[in-house]
This record gives C-alpha cells, sequence and structure tokens, in this order.
C-alpha cells in the first residue's frame, strides 16, 4: 500500500496545538479543520498548527464558500500558505448549513449557484496562488457572488499555483466540478438534505458508482486525481457492532448495523491488524490512496496510521 496517506479532521474541542503535534508524531499526513459557525474559525487554528509543526499538511474538511468573498478566502488561505512553508491543502464543498449561512446574516444560495461556486473557486485560486491578477467577466455574473476587480494576492504563497485542491462531497453536480478541475476528490458516503440525510453511497456498491461517476468525468485526467474517503467512523473497539450503535445511519433506521459495519466509509475492528485489513480493501479494491478519520470518532486509529505510514 505504498502512496497511502491519511487525515484527521480536528473536532473544534481541546487544544488544537497539541492535536497537531499528535498528529504529525502518528504519522498523519494531513490535520483538516472543519468550517462551521459554533466552533473555531479554521483559518487561524491552521495557522496556529502550523506553528508548532513542520511537516504536516494543513487542510479544510470543508471550507463553505458562502461564509467569506473569494478574494478574501484566498488572502487568509495565502497566510496559512505563508506561514507553514508551503504546507497548505485547500478543501473545499458546497456548505448545505443553510441555517449556518443565515445566521450570519447571508444570504444561502441555491444548490446549483453553490457548486458553481466551488467550480469558481477550483478555477480562480489557484491563479491567485501563481501571481495572477485576476478580473472576473461581469458577463459570467448572475450567481449573487461578488466577482473580483484587478485582484491579487501580495505576498504570492510558496506553493504558487500548484497548492492541492479538494473538493469533498457526494453529489452528482459537485462531484463532476471537482473530477474536471481538483487534484484531491474526497467521497463522504452520504449527502445532507432538509429531510434528513441521504445514504445511498454509503455501501460498497455506493462507493463503487461514486468512483465511476468521478472516472467518466475526469476522463484522461482521473490517473492524477487522489481518491479520498471521509471515513465516518474508524477505530480499535472491542465490539465494532456495539460501537455503530449511536451513528446517524443506524438510529434514523436508514441502515442496519450489519450493513454499516460492510461500509467502507466505516472502519472499525476489534484489533490494529483488522482494520489494517480494511484499510487495504479501500486502497486495493476502489483505487482510495487517502483516508481521513474524524478525532474523537476514530479511538485506535493512531496505531493504524503509524503502522501504515512507517
Amino acid at each position: 500500500m505504498s502512496g497511502l496517506r491519511f487525515g484527521l479532521v480536528w473536532n473544534g474541542t481541546g487544544s488544537r496545538v497539541e492535536v497537531a503535534r499528535r498528529a504529525e508524531q502518528v504519522g498523519y499526513a494531513t490535520l483538516l479543520f472543519p468550517d462551521h459557525t459554533g466552533m473555531v474559525a479554521p483559518i487561524p487554528a491552521m495557522a496556529a498548527a502550523a506553528a508548532v509543526t513542520s511537516v504536516l499538511r494543513l487542510g479544510n474538511q470543508v471550507i463553505n464558500p458562502a461564509f467569506r468573498p473569494l478574494g478574501a478566502l484566498a488572502q487568509e488561505l495565502a497566510a496559512v500558505d505563508i506561514v507553514s512553508s508551503g504546507r497548505l491543502e485547500i478543501g473545499v464543498g458546497a456548505g448545505y448549513a443553510e441555517r449556518e449561512v443565515l445566521s450570519l446574516g447571508l444570504a444561502f444560495p441555491r444548490a446549483g449557484d453553490r457548486v458553481r461556486e466551488v467550480a469558481r473557486i477550483l478555477d480562480v485560486v489557484p491563479r491567485l496562488f501563481a501571481g495572477e491578477t485576476i478580473t472576473e467577466d461581469e458577463s459570467a455574473d448572475g450567481r449573487g457572488w461578488g466577482l473580483l476587480h484587478a485582484f491579487r494576492l501580495d505576498p504570492t504563497p510558496p506553493q504558487g499555483g500548484s497548492v492541492p485542491l479538494m473538493v469533498g462531497g457526494n453529489g452528482d453536480r459537485l462531484l463532476a466540478a471537482a473530477a474536471r478541475r481538483a487534484d484531491i476528490v474526497q467521497l463522504v458516503g452520504f449527502t445532507p438534505g432538509a429531510g434528513g440525510n441521504d445514504y445511498r453511497s454509503f455501501s460498497e456498491q455506493g462507493l463503487r458508482e461514486r468512483v465511476s461517476h468521478v472516472r467518466r468525468a475526469a476522463g484522461d485526467r482521473f490517473t492524477a486525481i487522489e481518491l479520498s474517503v471521509l471515513v465516518q467512523r474508524a477505530g480499535v473497539v472491542p465490539n465494532p457492532a456495539e460501537a455503530v450503535a449511536a451513528l446517524r445511519s443506524v438510529s434514523s433506521g436508514a441502515m442496519t448495523a450489519e450493513q454499516v459495519l460492510r461500509s467502507p466509509f466505516v472502519q472499525l475492528g476489534s484489533s490494529v491488524e483488522e482494520v489494517c485489513d480494511g484499510v487495504a480493501v479501500l486502497a486495493e479494491g476502489y483505487g482510495v490512496s487517502y483516508i481521513t478519520v474524524f478525532d474523537g470518532r476514530s479511538d485506535g486509529f493512531d496505531h493504524v496510521v503509524t503502522r501504515l505510514s512507517s
């Protein structure tokens, strides 16, 4: 499983500095920060983590484009790349949390407009990081997003236009946009909705279908894409079946505990070896080379990372 790497998502509690130090010591490639109201803002937290680490990459899980104008977002992310000496990975999603957007006094765009804004970020941010001055065509507006006028980053960040771009999600339009532009496509296994989560992609067949969708949309560039899975529950536990009982997909009746345990988005086992075997299936069976887990929902997974990263 050469080339396999792991990401750890900070859960918003405790010391992000201590979590960053631990993640680097254990062997995680990336520490990722969520973007939600009611918790520490991700970009300052990324800068704090950069100050106490030397090789750990800093990413987003994932940026909500509705929270910030694109120019301000690019400027703040560039600062993280600068203070980390080029360790930034940009993660972006379509921003499903309507309540959070409205709580900030901002308009919540329609789904199609949110996906178009993700595509816009994937197009514009690398150009800004490369030092280009951007003026966007007003005729392409109509989405309600502010356009850039003679905007550039100064200084330009160390990674320039090669800064890695990740898109996380599950929907057809979002994954198609990611397949055409992103360096990393992260599959999350479900689609949030006002009436509850849709778990049709949470199974083995669901993941295969999502990978096939990305492959079709990417065409010739598919081999250059790093496939990622956001694992919803992971770790070494005495009783894996008992550990999934509280998962939303089970408690809502959307899936049985047995179905959840077979899901590629759940990596639980009663031993390190058993979890490593599950990770091997992700890598060899689906072509996934970047596996991300949640801190606080992955007890014992550090041992898996240390073993497979050594």
